[in-house]
């Protein structure tokens, strides 16, 4: 039973070799990018005064630094759409963003070309020429998910989910230090001037199988409906009334038809809404300073590795990063390099190949090396936990190193997450300060699905089904009818999020316990 992680296609990252990198540190971001050092600072000072706007909005505290870098999220910036589509594994991609504990990670386009149409309305509403889907606007649309998931968690339904990340992530900077809130997003005006307005009942209703243009109308008319709802008042209070509903375990579509009314009134005045001028206002941050972020080159060593970082970190299968692990070796030093970053990076290749042996010594020549570098312990006690799967004598070792890990840096929940996993992977009963360690990871690991899946299954072992259903809810219900298992496909996956909650509010404490092990253990043939 091997720690989750993201897999997908290793393919070549273009990195040409006159390209600058540099790494430039927020309260909140690690951003590190190929471009111009001065081009390099303006958008870390820009992302980090959206994620101030969003504190303020949030009423929270703005200008408190992140305790440990494991805990900013990680951007890169490199290439154009192209090189971000080829390592997502997919085309016309403009960016995406991985939750994981720890080690949450971004991916955006440095250069972008602009596209031609004649779909776009301006925020004043004058037709103009150009339409894209930036680079910017996306990064700030997977911001939003990450820092809601991370300090807002709910059951929202998944059209508001994608609805008030279209709504924030236009937020527009004025150069007095304000910003100004509901811009509508120029690339959504296809959707949402040209092709038929989803319908509402449909979009509401949570059993609704999205088929055909839907998927791509969900987007346009949910960010309609939550502008719609955020921007008048009465309507407002009934949002709020919704969404609480929702969380209680209302069903979506009844709650709407109960708090809302008639839904078709409600096309009509969003059609309506439409085709008027769209509200938004200005919003002024008391006692606003400009971010200064600090800002480097990176070294030799870590522009020549760079393509390899950032695949380790998207996350690789265990042939892939077998070819990375040769990479790292051919160009830092073979067997083991020397510099620490190598070795960390090495160690992390070594784990996810399987080759556990290798792993190990390189980890062990990392805390040698550098007392420093949390990757060494790490790796050590991730593959102490894997032998411990045969060997129980193993786990105290995976203790031990998880314990030297909690010990370089308190803040990064991988820690604590690995000293819990040395007693599950090992078949042991888990002690009371490892369940206490597991929980207490959750105020910073809280955005990533694979900590919260673990967590709650220690919560259903304890029969604490009410805890466990307020963890795996919000990414339960997050899916727009998806993680559900078909019953004519039982065979053919895991468990779905939906299956096991069902269990959790039936009550049947062993169903959902064995159900979240299979989900847990599962690993696809191919």
């Amino acid at each position: 039973m091997r720690l989750l992680i993201a897999a997908f296609a290793a393919l070549f990252v273009a990195t040409p070799a006159h390209a600058e990198w540099y790494r430039a540190e927020t309260n909140n971001f690690v951003i590190i990018s190929e471009d111009g050092e001065e081009e390099v600072r303006r958008f870390a000072a820009e992302l980090e005064r959206f994620d101030m706007a969003l504190r303020y909005l949030q009423n929270m505290p703005i200008g408190e630094e992140q305790p440990t870098d494991a805990t900013k999220l990680t951007v890169y910036r490199f290439g154009d759409v192209g090189d971000i589509g080829r390592m997502a594994g997919a085309s016309g991609v403009a960016g995406f963003y991985i939750p994981r504990a720890g080690d949450s990670v971004a991916f955006s386009p440095a250069r972008e070309e602009r596209r031609r149409s004649m779909t776009v309305v301006d925020v004043d509403r004058s037709r103009n020429r150009v339409a894209r889907l930036d680079a910017v606007s996306v990064l700030q649309h997977e911001y939003v998910h990450y820092f809601m998931m991370q300090h807002f968690p709910a059951a929202y339904p998944a059209w508001y989910v994608e609805g008030y990340a279209e709504l924030l992530a236009t937020i527009r900077f004025n150069d007095d230090g304000t910003f100004h809130v509901g811009d509508p997003p120029q690339y959504r005006a296809a959707q949402i001037f040209q092709l038929r307005q989803f319908p509402l009942e449909d979009m509401l209703d949570q059993e609704h199988e999205l088929a055909g243009y839907e998927g791509y109308q969900f987007y346009g008319t949910g960010w309609l409906l939550a502008h719609y709802l955020n921007f008048d008042p009465t309507r407002l209070a009934q949002l709020n009334e919704y969404l609480v509903a929702i969380g209680e375990g209302e069903d979506s579509l009844t709650a709407a038809r109960r708090i809302f009314g008639d839904l078709d009134q409600i096309d009509r005045e969003l059609r309506q809404y439409r085709d008027g001028a769209f509200p938004g206002y200005d919003v002024t941050t008391p006692g606003y300073v400009e971010p200064q972020p600090q800002i480097r080159r990176l070294t030799a060593i870590e522009e020549d590795l760079i393509r390899e970082e950032m695949e380790l970190r998207r996350g690789v299968d265990k042939d892939e990063a077998r070819g990375i692990a040769g990479d790292i070796r051919r160009k830092a030093g073979d067997p083991l390099p020397s510099d620490p970053h190598a070795l960390a990076l090495l160690a992390r290749a070594l784990y996810y190949a399987e080759d556990y042996d290798d792993a190990l010594a390189t980890a062990e020549r990392l805390k040698e090396v550098d007392g420093n570098a949390i990757m060494g312990p790490l790796v050590a006690s991730w593959v102490a936990s894997e032998r411990a799967e045969d060997d129980p004598a193993w786990q105290e070792r995976a203790v031990r190193h998880a314990a030297d890990a909690l010990a370089i840096d308190e803040h990064d929940p991988r820690s604590r997450i690995a000293y819990y996993y040395s007693y599950l992977a090992a078949g042991m009963e888990v002690p009371e300060n490892a369940i206490i360690a597991l929980e207490q990871a959750f105020d910073t690991a809280g955005s990533d699905p694979s900590y919260r899946v673990f967590l709650s299954r220690q919560l259903i072992f304890e029969d604490r089904l009410s805890d466990a259903k307020a963890v795996l809810q919000p990414i339960a219900f997050r899916g727009h009818n998806q993680g559900q298992r078909d019953e004519d496909d039982t065979e053919d996956g895991p468990p779905g999020l939906d299956d096991i909650m069902a269990e959790i509010n039936e009550g049947d404490r062993d169903a959902a316990l064995t159900m979240i092990d299979e989900l847990i253990d599962w690993e696809p043939e191919d």
